[in-house]
């Protein structure tokens, strides 16, 4: 297989090669830094026509981009705020180019200097730059002159930022089926309809709801038993127009199609608790206990049974999730709350459940937690060999990506904090990442 060069890559060396071409044009030394943490590299200002050095130092950040500056448009640069911080807290002057390297066209400000003059767009963090002032060329020589300072002030800037990744109990939905369907019910109330199913031996089919006596679902009725609860044909309805609604109503009744469908392609290896929000994994007929790889060669129980010393049996622990359905932007996560079911035979809860259920969330430390969640999300991508209780393949409804990441800037307050940014975390600080932000496909 042939490597391939990551073109964000390319386009951020070539707005450091333009930043160094002005400045090799204007006579000044450009220093490009081999480890970059917020800073590009420095320069530092030649006096002429004698070429002497005169120790006078600006910091430098490139932000280069590929897509052409519309000229109807403002010139605009958001920061982060971590890296905000850094350059702002210190002495040492920093200047932002931002440019389109392929143009030639780039832009430049001395970032104190324009949060000073310009307090109203600290707490968005962003910049707009004045294509006649701020253009980044030869003609900006006397700015920097201004601008720099000497070495022997002992530049420095504010601590390096400091970045820390949290893996969420957030499991994205990747793929929906492209359309559900909606029938005229045969039938009044999901008591009927479940009995009507268990005579057509087919209770295992979840993936559908009835609401104003009309069945939707995500199955073709007339290609399942779900086609015995329908009075007519089913229209087809493209799932977006659902996953994307506002209404409530209707992400209620979609909430209940994608709990359907997970309860439906995780059987038999998961059953459902009778609170209806709790899954857990299924006990074998002998009762044995269920190990799964994981990482570093370890294993996780997901079934364990506890006997007495006369080899009774006392009670069975069950890996379980408390499952919630949430969407944030366009996109569906499954909300996995880790917990545990406890059952007196592998399937009837036991008379102690609640007692058994705080004892171990009592012992439990965050690495428990943890692993209990990413365990869910192996076996929920289907990634984890269950044996005889691996689910129908055929039924896999909804697919789900990796847990999603939380970058938090986990940097020290300080005098250049905007009220808005100065607590440790706020929702607008979180740039949640998964691995696919995919729509109903």
């Amino acid at each position: 297989m042939s490597k391939h060069a990551p073109r964000t890559r390319q386009i951020e060396r070539q707005g450091i090669a333009l930043i160094a071409t002005v400045f090799s044009e204007l006579g000044h030394l450009w220093n490009e830094n081999q480890v970059d943490v917020g800073i590009d590299g420095w320069v530092e200002l030649v006096r002429k026509p004698k070429r002497k050095a005169t120790g006078r130092i600006v910091l430098v950040q490139s932000k280069a981009t590929s897509v052409p500056f519309r000229p109807d448009a403002p010139v605009t640069f958001v920061c982060r705020e971590e890296d905000l911080r850094y350059w702002l807290n210190g002495n040492a002057p920093v200047i932002l180019v931002r440019s389109h390297p392929s143009s030639g066209e780039a832009y430049w400000v001395s970032v104190k200097g324009y949060f000073a003059a310009h307090p109203e767009q600290r707490a968005s963090r962003k910049i707009v730059f004045d294509r006649d002032s701020d253009r980044f060329d030869a003609a900006t020589d006397e700015a920097f002159w201004e601008l720099a300072r000497p070495r022997h002030d002992g530049l420095h800037l504010g601590p390096p930022p400091v970045r820390e990744i949290l893996v969420s109990n957030l499991l994205p939905i990747t793929r929906m089926p492209e359309f559900f369907y909606a029938a005229p019910a045969d039938l009044k109330t999901y008591r009927q309809a479940k009995a009507r199913l268990r005579d057509e031996a087919a209770s295992s089919l979840r993936a559908w709801g009835l609401s104003s006596d009309t069945i939707f679902t995500f199955h073709a009725p007339q290609t399942t038993a779900i086609d015995c609860l329908c009075a007519g044909p089913a229209d087809a309805i493209a799932t977006e127009e659902w996953a994307l609604s506002d209404d409530p109503v209707i992400q209620r009744q979609f909430v209940q199609l994608l709990n359907g469908a997970l309860e439906e392609q995780t059987w038999p290896a998961a059953r459902r608790g009778k609170d209806h929000e709790t899954l857990y994994i299924t006990a074998p007929e002998d009762l044995s206990s269920v190990q799964v790889p994981g990482h570093g060669g370890q294993t996780r129980t997901i079934v364990r049974t506890y006997r007495r010393e006369d080899d009774s049996l006392k009670y069975v622990r069950h890996l379980a999730l408390d499952r919630r359905f949430r969407r944030y932007g366009e996109t569906w996560y499954l909300e996995i709350v880790p917990t545990y079911f406890f059952s007196r035979d592998g399937y009837w809860e036991s008379g102690f459940a609640a007692k058994q259920l705080s004892g171990i969330k009592r012992i439990e430390r965050h690495r428990d937690v943890r692993r209990h969640v990413e365990t869910w999300s192996w076996i929920l991508r289907g990634e984890v060999d269950l044996g005889g209780m691996a689910p129908d393949p055929n039924r896999r409804l909804i697919e789900f990506g990796l847990l999603a990441d939380v970058e938090l800037d986990n940097s020290a307050d300080d005098e250049f904090a905007s009220p808005e940014t100065s607590a440790k975390a706020t929702d607008a600080d979180w740039t949640v990442r998964t691995q696919s932000h995919g729509k109903a496909a």
